[in-house]
This record gives structure tokens, sequence and C-alpha cells, in this order.
């Protein structure tokens, strides 16, 4: 069975737990009201491939905070990260700049590959505002506007499909990194 294990971040009031809790159909909920994730909260499950073919896939999702004094434990958890949802509510001012902070340090720092991100415009319910556009770095990093309230499977079906990404992704540097061992 393989392993992914997935970083959620992006500023503080972004949807960041709301969604992970959706996608790994937990049940805790905070029924509306706010509670910052203090560090990072890891959330585990499994889920089986889009065809049901495939064998199952066990998922941690790393529910990062967004606040910066935590800034000193984002090496540890990009460490062995297989991709990173980047997560913005894109009616909130000042969120794309925050979520360039975090590029910089994923991305600029090279933990990680454009195709192993996804970026989560995620909208609250009962809200239209003025929509933040996010800087050209993210131009390559598919992006999907979410809201668990109107499309709530849309949401999980481009989860799935980034997983499955990440997947095939895993296996190829897998097989590369054999390839290499037996070149030496």
């Amino acid at each position: 069975m393989s392993k992914a294990k997935v970083i959620v971040v992006g500023p503080c009031e972004a949807g960041k737990t709301v969604l992970c809790n959706f996608l790994a159909d937990a049940t805790e909920f905070s029924g509306g009201e706010y509670h910052p994730t203090q560090g990072v909260r890891i959330v585990e499950f499994e889920t089986n491939g889009p065809d049901k073919s495939r064998s199952a896939l066990d998922v941690e999702l790393w529910d990062c905070s967004g606040d910066r004094r935590f800034e000193s434990c984002w090496p540890a958890m990009i460490r062995d990260a297989s991709g990173a949802i980047f997560v913005y509510n894109p009616d909130m001012p000042n969120h794309d700049k925050e979520l360039d902070t975090w590029y910089n340090f994923i991305l600029g720092n090279q933990h990680l590959k454009e195709n192993q991100c996804y970026v989560y415009a995620h909208h609250r319910p009962n809200t239209a505002g003025q929509s933040t556009e996010l800087s050209n770095s993210f131009s390559k990093i598919p992006l999907v506007h979410t809201n668990l309230e109107e499309d709530a499977d849309a949401v999980r079906s481009e989860f799935n499909r980034f997983l499955w990404t990440l997947v095939r992704a895993m296996s190829s540097n897998r097989e590369q990194e054999e390839l290499n061992i037996m070149n030496q």
C-alpha cells in the first residue's frame, strides 16, 4: 500500500482545517467558531483509486497553522512530503501575499515541484467580496475554486485527482531511484 503525505498550507482563517476534515470524512467540526490550529494537526485516512481497481492509499493530511510564529516548524512539516495544497480565501485581503511566503518556502527551497502542488481558492458560504488574484508564481499550479456548501463532490473529485497524480509521481521517482542504483 502506498502512502502520501500532503501538507495543507496557507494563511490563518483560509479554511484549511474545514477542508482537511471534509476530505478525511472527519467528524470533529467546530460548529462555525474559529479555533486556530496550533503548529500542525495530522489527519490520517485511507482511500481507494478513482477506478476502485487500484490498491488503497494511506493519506496523511498535515493541516499546518497559518500563524507565522510557527515558521520555525516549517522544515519539519515539509520533510518527506509527497505534495502540498495551498489554501487561501480569495475574499480576504492579503491572503494572496501570505500564500507567496509559503510558495517561496516550499518551491523556492526546492522541497517540492509545481506538479506536486495544488491551489484551493476556498470560498466560505455566503461570501461575495472582491476576489484576489494570485501572483504569477502560481501560474503553473492547478487552481480550483472550492465551496463545500455549493459543490462538495467537485472538491472531493479534484482532491482525488491530485492524490493519484502524486501516486504516479511517487512511483516514477521510485523507479528512477532504482535505475540509478542499478547503474552505479
